[in-house]
């Protein structure tokens, strides 16, 4: 059984009698969800409705554990205190207990237990199993570019790698395609935006799945086309694909970032 280890992402807890509740009415997707799925995808807006961060939620025994960027873990949980007021929640970083990993290997039969939790990602059923397990993952290592290629050409963002806090509106990066946004549940932060955009037949920038001549360049990377106009940025890559954000009011032929000639898929 292979493994891939993710020692980017943290584990934070939440429990308490007004748990759930108190993240129906601040996250982007439907806590309510997990009485029928083993676990969701969802984010938590700026009141402008603008990424500030993503991670997946999931039941496990009296707790629901908060799946996210490391980098991210203390402004998550400070965020969550500062929201929470009254609330009887109590938020805790376990990063410590737990680590975080992927099976990338859909066949697997394994179940969660009282030593790990396993669950199928919720955002495409081809980026397989993902795994919180106490203690060290010390299975053999998969493939994690492999891992990252399946995610790119399937359209999927990841985080930091392909939005920017404060600035990436989650309609525009396909968040509502990879099963991370709930219109039709109650109030939460930033859902009038959202439900603003989600009635726009256009965006003014998507994000989309391109292909270079070469290894593309790191992410920020401008993209520009044969007159040196800006379209718009490269996000997360792996050899020659990669995704990126583009001015959807732009012609998409003849573009480059930094000499490597790309093509939208």
């Amino acid at each position: 059984m292979n493994y891939i280890p993710l020692p980017s992402r943290g584990i934070i807890a939440l429990y308490g009698p007004d748990t759930r509740n108190f993240l129906q009415g601040i996250i982007t997707n439907d806590i309510n969800k997990l009485d029928s799925q083993n676990a969701i995808y969802s984010l938590l807006l700026s009141p402008q409705g603008k990424y500030l961060y993503d991670f997946f939620l999931v039941e496990y025994n009296k707790y629901i554990f908060l799946e996210c960027e490391n980098m991210h873990l203390q402004q998550i949980i400070e965020k969550l205190c500062l929201l929470k007021t009254y609330l009887r929640v109590e938020i805790k970083d376990v990063s410590a207990l737990y680590k975080v990993g992927v099976l990338f290997d859909t066949k697997s039969t394994k179940c969660s237990s009282e030593s790990q939790v396993i669950f199928q990602d919720p955002r495409h059923k081809s980026l397989g199993m993902r795994v919180i397990l106490k203690g060290e993952i010390k299975e053999p290592v998969g493939d994690f570019t492999q891992y990252e290629k399946v995610r790119i050409q399937n359209l999927v963002p990841d985080g930091t790698k392909d939005m920017v806090q404060n600035s990436s509106f989650p309609l525009q990066c396909l968040i509502d395609k990879v099963n991370g946004i709930s219109l039709y549940k109650g109030c939460y932060i930033g859902q009038e935006v959202v439900n603003r955009m989600s009635r726009q037949e256009i965006f003014r920038k998507k994000l989309h799945l391109v292909e270079g001549d070469n290894a593309l360049p790191n992410i920020g990377t401008k993209v520009t086309n044969e007159s040196d106009e800006e379209i718009g940025e490269l996000r997360s890559s792996v050899d020659n694909i990669g995704l990126a954000l583009l001015h959807t009011g732009k012609s998409h032929t003849n573009l480059y970032a930094e000499g490597v000639r790309i093509s939208v898929r």
